[in-house]
């Protein structure tokens, strides 16, 4: 392998890294953003992850998520744990 190779390697390669840093710069300040606005933070990061995952593994998460609901319905978890449901406004 040459220097040359190695060099052209390296410098798209920092090239990306660049990138990357500033996508995370601007990432976080959407985020910043979007919690002055009062946004859940949290939430809107899991389902910005969601939009960019692939069809089938989404699918696997919110089936998993659906039965974990169930499952937490059918022990009571809410009654256990004095959580009951809120009433909508």
């Amino acid at each position: 392998m040459s220097n040359i190779n190695i060099r052209e390697f390296a410098d798209q390669l920092s090239d990306v890294y660049l990138r990357m840093e500033d996508a995370k710069v601007e990432a976080t300040a959407i985020i910043d953003a979007a919690k002055e606005a009062g946004v859940n933070t949290k939430a809107l990061r899991k389902v910005a992850k969601e939009l960019v995952m692939q069809a089938d593994k989404l699918q696997k998460r919110l089936d998993d998520e659906a039965q974990l609901s169930l499952f937490r319905d059918e022990v009571g978890i809410h009654e256990r744990k004095g959580l009951g449901l809120r009433a909508a406004a």
